[in-house]
């Protein structure tokens, strides 16, 4: 899965994105606002945006979705959930439960993954001219 990269370049040492994709995958390791502003550069370059969200990243999600749409940036076009199976991470098994070997069984458990498709809003060009 693709996500929003930002680019080892000069560019991004600079301070500025380099935007592939219209997808970002959400952590719940940065909060909403970076969420928002990120989603906005990438609305600058896409017309639409996917939100990408796992486990409780999907709460900043939402609220960064919202936000986007509450401020006039951004329309909904549609919400997906799945319940998908993912590897547990190692940090995870190692937080007090039994050790397991190197190369021991693979646990899988069940995550909530949702996407959020927004599409960019005809006042969005009026609306970051004002932000700005």
């Amino acid at each position: 899965m693709e996500s929003a990269d930002v680019m080892d370049t000069p560019a991004a040492a600079e301070g500025e994105l380099n935007i592939e994709s219209n997808q970002i995958n959400v952590s719940n390791r940065k909060n909403q606002s970076f969420y928002v502003y990120l989603a906005k550069k990438t609305l600058e370059k896409h017309d639409d945006l996917v939100l990408h969200a796992l486990g409780n990243a999907t709460t900043i999600s939402v609220i960064a979705a919202e936000n986007l749409v509450k401020n006039g940036y951004a329309d909904y076009v549609s919400l997906e959930t799945k319940t998908i199976e993912v590897e547990e991470s190692r940090r995870n098994r190692d937080r007090g439960g039994p050790k397991e070997p190197e190369g021991g069984p693979v646990r899988l458990v069940k995550r909530a993954k949702l996407l959020i498709t927004l599409k960019k809003s005809a006042d969005f060009d009026a609306n970051m001219k004002k932000f700005e």
